[in-house]
């Protein structure tokens, strides 16, 4: 039984990573193609980009807060004299 779960698991698994890219490059055309009908149907673009407007400044406030968070994190290649107080902490010699 659980050998059977096992299996279906990793297929499914192995079909969701081989699906995913076919899945986006469909969905990206399809999503300009929805926004463009949108503009198409209201016919006034101040009135559609006031309906798209909310969406955006989400879409731009999570990918700033992702890159905010990646650039303020330290260097894990860094030195540690540079992480605990600056370049005048030298660690004191084990001999």
């Amino acid at each position: 039984m659980t050998n059977s779960r096992i299996c279906t698991v990793w297929g499914l698994a192995a079909s969701a990573i081989l699906l995913a890219p076919i899945i986006v490059i469909f969905l990206i055309p399809l999503t300009i193609g929805v926004g463009l009908d949108i503009f198409d149907l209201v016919g006034e673009a101040p009135f559609a980009l006031a309906l798209c407007a909310p969406a955006v400044f989400v879409l731009v406030r999570l990918v700033a807060s992702r890159a905010w968070r990646a650039s303020s994190r330290p260097c894990a290649s860094a030195p540690a004299a540079l992480s605990i107080g600056g370049a005048e902490y030298a660690p004191k010699s084990i001999s």
